[in-house]
């Protein structure tokens, strides 16, 4: 026979797959009729996008593409600039068991780095090393006991546990068409050798159950100016990035984590009068919103009849919490040498944080780390465009007040805003802005009785009174439960204020039987 329960039924998020994945991207870059060969390349470089996955008959379908740009020397009279672009598209599937249409995927693309090769002087081959990481998620539903509905003489211990669980993950696809028009300051565009777009600054209100999300998007260019001496220019803008994701279940005290994942990037001239002073800008982007939903259960962890025999069942989850998710950023400011200076100009400096080592203290983390500047300059004596890579190493204390230092916490780090100033013939100041973002994780095991059923079994005669010796890591609960006793009436026994006791400590132990001979144990 059960006995009547109310219950308390979650949804939990799970991982129920991890994996890794490396993929080969290749193909070739060709050179058109209307450009000349190539002598040497003088840089190259690409992004990876994620643009569709797919969930069919319990596989992952996993479709991207590598977006190339590679800059190299004509092999002309004025051993020109020039430059060349493709997309190679590439296909990836993951068997994994229990996936479904409701299944929370990540997918996150490294690129490694590019191996490319001269065919001739009308072709290149490149390779692009890629590393997939895929996250499975889904939520399960378990189901505690939360306290008895019949009336029945049942001892239960309660506890209530608070966490932060993933209740769901929505995407939207986002459309940009923008314009970004160059400076009255800049020179107008012949050719555009390199265009990249990143986005910053993510953020988001709730209302009415949508999620406004925003971002702005920087768009950097290099080309060849529509000059006398074809000189190469830079260019800097930022359009702003918006969309709404629909979710019925929110309100204000929701918690949103906001990426966006850039889908496609195509930047183009837009020509007046036989000139390019303005470009289109074209992306489609994923903004994904992980919604999570901080969760207050009360459960019975443990109970018995000290009348009758009980049978439970126990159901062990184990949840993954986020209890702490912040942002920090910090500028660093650092001197770099250069050679020849005077001779040269600056198109780009990309920079690559790492983080080799953490220290976590209470309240704050001391975190090590590389810095890698990629410097894309000009060489206007050689007329070519140089690479140099300097790496240097930086210290970081990040204070966040609710670290302890025994928690297990996650610390990446990002790059966005990079400026930079001639100090002196061979020295340039830099500056970036680092993002770090900590956030602390919790494996929490909630244990808690599933059902109860009575059993028909008699309960064994035993002693009207015990005498007993606290043992370590003993407690009332357990020496009650243990001898059909309640913690009570041993508190009342023994006269004891609280729950506390310690080894070696005797107890009085009173039974609920006919009367026995006292036992000492």
């Amino acid at each position: 026979m059960n006995i009547e329960t109310n219950n308390e039924i979650i949804n939990v998020c799970e991982v129920i797959a991890k994996e890794k994945r490396n993929v080969i991207v290749e193909g070739e870059l060709v050179v058109p009729d209307i450009k000349p060969d190539i002598l040497s390349i003088a840089d190259i470089d690409g992004d990876v996008f994620i643009t569709k996955r797919e969930i069919k008959d319990g596989r992952l379908y996993i479709e991207g593409s590598a977006d190339i740009s590679a800059i190299y020397l004509a092999e002309d009279e004025k051993t020109s600039i020039r430059s060349l672009n493709n997309m190679f598209n590439f296909y990836e599937t993951v068997d994994v068991h229990g996936i479904n249409e409701g299944s929370i995927i990540e997918i996150q693309a490294v690129k490694n780095q590019i191996e490319y090769k001269v065919l001739n002087g009308r072709k290149m081959s490149v390779r692009i090393p890629v590393l997939l990481i895929v996250v499975v998620r889904n939520n399960c539903e378990h189901t505690f006991v939360r306290e008895i509905s019949d009336d029945r003489n049942v001892e239960v211990l309660s506890k209530e546990i608070e966490f932060s669980n993933l209740v769901s993950s929505k995407s939207q696809d986002i459309e940009v068409n923008e314009t970004i028009t160059l400076g009255q300051e800049n020179l107008p565009i012949s050719e555009i050798l390199k265009a990249n777009i990143k986005v910053i600054n993510p953020d988001y209100k709730i209302s009415y159950n949508k999620i406004l999300a925003k971002a702005d998007a920087i768009i950097k260019i290099i080309y060849i100016s529509d000059s006398e001496n074809q000189s190469i220019e830079t260019f800097e803008g930022i359009i702003p990035v918006m969309g709404f994701i629909n979710y019925d279940d929110l309100n204000e005290s929701s918690n949103v984590k906001l990426e966006f994942n850039i889908k496609s990037f195509t930047l183009r001239p837009i020509y007046q009068d036989l000139k390019s002073m303005s470009c289109s800008v074209e992306s489609e982007m994923e903004v994904k919103a992980d919604i999570y939903k901080q969760n207050k259960i009360a459960v019975i962890s443990d109970l018995y009849d000290p009348d009758i025999n009980l049978n439970c069942t126990y159901e062990n989850v184990s949840i993954i919490s986020d209890l702490i998710n912040v942002g920090e950023n910090v500028e660093l400011v650092q001197g770099l040498m250069i050679p020849e200076l005077d001779d040269i100009k600056i198109l780009t400096i990309n920079a690559t944080p790492t983080i080799n080592n953490k220290n976590i203290l209470d309240g704050k983390i001391a975190v090590e780390g590389n810095v890698v500047f990629d410097i894309l300059y000009y060489n206007e004596a050689k007329k070519i465009i140089e690479n140099k890579k300097v790496d240097l190493p930086y210290q970081q204390v990040l204070k966040v007040h609710e670290i302890k230092g025994n928690m297990d916490v996650d610390v990446n780090v990002t790059s966005d805003n990079i400026e930079y100033r001639k100090v002196d013939s061979s020295q340039i100041q830099i500056k970036v802005n680092m993002n770090f973002n900590v956030t602390v994780k919790e494996e929490m095991m909630i244990e808690g009785v599933n059902s109860i059923t009575v059993l028909d079994s008699q309960i064994e005669e035993t002693p009207s009174i015990v005498i007993y010796y606290v043992k370590p890591n003993d407690s009332l609960w357990k020496i009650a439960k243990n001898y059909r006793s309640t913690v009570a009436e041993i508190k009342e026994y023994n006269m004891l204020k609280d729950d506390l006791i310690f080894p070696n400590q005797q107890l009085i132990i009173p039974k609920r039987s006919k009367k026995m001979p006292v036992e000492i144990l």
